[in-house]
């Protein structure tokens, strides 16, 4: 796979300590550009700011060019079909602080940017990567003068071989990779189904205020509580210390039940 030009995006912000890791660890690979959330958008899918529109700018991240949005992730990709005057190589939308698994993936920003960024053409392939990190990281803001020495030490010596080994694989047939990296060092890999059931995997009790008509989640010190042991499943292999890969479509079309139904019609009044 001939890979020249990758555009890095996520929704911790354009600065993020995931960001300027893939930047350290692609930079003196491939001609690298920013496209990402100017601040922490956690948790917001695929919104779109439609009637709002917003803002956006230019900086320099540890090097790198950066384009940066005043809005959602998803904005984000809207924008850079047209700041941007060619589509790249490749889409890597993270490292996002939080894993991104089971059908929560919905909820993602980090896995929006990347489904959104193929839906625009923005590059004909993608990966998101996420690391399992402790819930205090969800919602960080980010500053680009922030010392990340720290993680180089893990996912800094792990991103470059991992993506060097879903490069050199052709992404293994897919154009869509789901990647989540296990809290604590791994060079293991495990390929994945995206698990269905999200309370296997999440555990924040809803709080319903019948007085005032208010809901809140409740935020539980673990998270985490995970009901699914069985390895073929993302969560369950993230948990057990492998680094998982889902292979991802962004068609949601159910393909044997349309091959069935194509050339019928029906007729709603006989």
């Amino acid at each position: 796979m001939k890979i020249k030009r990758i555009l890095l995006t996520g929704d911790d912000g354009y600065n993020s300590i995931g960001t300027r890791l893939l930047i350290r660890a692609l930079k003196d690979k491939y001609e690298l550009r920013v496209a990402a959330t100017k601040q922490q958008q956690s948790g917001v899918g695929g919104k779109l700011s439609l009637e709002t529109g917003g803002s956006w700018g230019e900086d320099i991240v540890d090097g790198v060019p950066a384009f940066w949005v005043e809005g959602s992730p998803a904005d984000v990709m809207e924008c850079a079909q047209g700041y941007f005057k060619e589509p790249f190589d490749l889409l890597i939308s993270g490292v996002n602080l939080g894993a991104n698994v089971s059908s929560a993936v919905i909820s993602s920003g980090t896995y929006s940017a990347a489904i959104r960024g193929l839906g625009v053409l923005v590059a004909p392939r993608a990966m998101a990567i996420s690391w399992d990190a402790p819930p205090e990281f969800w919602h960080k803001k980010h500053d680009a003068n922030e010392d990340i020495s720290e993680y180089f030490s893990y996912l800094g010596d792990v991103l470059s071989p991992l993506i060097d080994k879903c490069l050199g694989e052709n992404m293994w047939g897919v154009n869509m990779l789901n990647i989540n990296l296990p809290e604590k060092h791994s060079s293991q890999i495990r390929f994945t189904k995206i698990l269905k059931d999200i309370t296997k995997c999440y555990s924040y009790p809803i709080t319903i205020d019948h007085e005032t008509h208010r809901f809140s989640y409740q935020r539980a010190v673990d998270t985490f509580n995970i009901r699914e042991q069985n390895l073929r499943y993302d969560v369950a292999a993230v948990k057990q210390g492998f680094i998982s890969i889902t292979p991802c479509v962004i068609d949601m079309t159910h393909f044997q039940s349309f091959e069935k139904l194509e050339k019928a019609e029906l007729d709603l009044l006989s």
